[in-house]
């Protein structure tokens, strides 16, 4: 019996060691770079990706529409996380100093917009070049535009040789879109994403985040520069698509489309911070591409931008429960990190994976009301967090 009160202990000791050593492990994988994801923002876009280091500059945090410390007080991407000690940080709101109807500089992110490489179109049949490592100059290695705002790579290895990179583009303001010439769902702060999932090293997967839904493809049928997949960013709501064009859904006001085409192509390895994430622990290391990133921002629990505003605003009107401006979104830690399937979204609901890119096609969905995230009994926070 104390042999086997030994053996069993000395398991735990290996088993607790093992999780230990694979939180301290900060590689990324370099078929996660190989096959990096190329992003398509729209020619006509007004509201380009942002830093979220200087967006952190223009805001204040807010609780019940009152800001929680003094003007003085600096919340940036190493202390965010302090903010949680009020009501957890789920009521917590980063909300604009500035009126964001006056269109602010920072807002725009205008300073932005992806470099244009000297040589961009490699769609030609056979044709492939190596990715070019980030913090190397090798311009003959580039395939799109550098961008000063960095994208957010987060890798999630879920055993059994499947590892997810989830690539994350940060908007400081959301544009809706219009419905009977009335526009809906503005807000500041926008988090999008992309997900590669790798099994055993080899792309198998991608998932493009469509504001609360999404949609998934075989890594062989979406479109590739190179090996690289190629996404599109929509206009305004930079709502992510695998095709140029435009993109029908119906919500209970009537029909909106999101538009997307071959905008200025970013290419976010030239520019990101990454990390590793463990999902089941709520680990997240900086990985050794980007050994100081900051990591505290990563555990703010709210909101990255404004409350929704109250009727009573003059910049807010209401109309069949839709908003003009709704509530800025929560962060890339609140976006289904450890789901089972590439598909984010409850468990419990289907994952249509396309072997194919569809034609155009309308997406019935529900209408969310005050914002773009999932409603609080349907989000899937990390292991231990209420």
């Amino acid at each position: 019996m104390r042999i086997n009160s030994v053996y069993s202990l000395l398991g735990l000791l290996g088993l607790a060691e093992s999780a230990d050593r694979r939180d301290r492990d900060n590689r990324i994988p370099g078929y996660v770079l190989e096959y990096a994801p190329l992003v398509h923002l729209h020619s006509s876009e007004k509201f380009w990706p942002c830093d979220i280091a200087e967006h952190l500059e223009h805001v204040t945090p807010e609780l019940n529409y009152t800001p929680m410390v003094p003007a003085s007080t600096n919340y940036n991407l190493t202390n965010l996380d302090e903010l949680n000690e009020f009501s957890n940080g789920r009521f917590v709101y980063l909300t604009s100093d500035d009126n964001v109807e006056a269109r602010p500089d920072w807002l725009g992110g205008e300073k932005n917009i992806p470099e244009d490489p000297e040589e961009l179109d490699t769609r030609i049949a056979g044709e492939s070049r190596p990715q070019r490592p980030l913090g190397t100059n090798d311009a003959s290695q580039i395939h799109g535009g550098r961008s000063d705002a960095p994208a957010v790579l987060v890798v999630v290895d879920k055993g059994h040789g499947v590892v997810d990179a989830f690539w994350f583009f940060f908007y400081s303001y959301n544009l809706g879109n219009l419905v009977f010439n009335i526009r809906f769902g503005n807000h500041v702060g926008d988090w999008e994403h992309t997900l590669v999932r790798f099994i055993d090293g080899k792309p198998e997967y991608v998932f493009v985040s469509e504001h609360f839904f999404g949609e998934a493809y075989t890594y062989s049928a979406i479109e590739k520069v190179g090996k690289r997949p190629v996404v599109y960013s929509a206009i305004g709501t930079h709502a992510m698509y695998a095709t140029p064009g435009t993109h029908p859904y119906v919500l209970p006001l009537g029909l909106l489309h999101d538009e997307t085409d071959r905008g200025p192509l970013w290419d976010p390895a030239l520019n990101s911070l990454t990390y590793r994430y463990n999902h089941t622990s709520d680990v997240l290391v900086a990985s050794n591409l980007t050994p100081q990133a900051p990591i505290e921002w990563f555990f703010f629990n709210g909101h990255w931008g404004d409350k929704f505003y109250p009727i009573d605003d003059s910049r807010q009107y209401e109309f069949v429960g839709q908003y003009h401006y709704v509530s800025g979104p929560l962060g890339p830690r609140f976006k289904h990190l450890g789901r089972k399937k590439v598909c984010q979204g409850r468990t419990s609901d289907p994952c249509a994976i396309h072997e194919w890119l569809p034609p155009e096609h309308i997406r019935i969905v529900d209408g969310v009301g005050e914002g773009e995230d999932w409603k609080e009994d349907e989000r899937d926070p990390p292991m231990g967090v209420k």
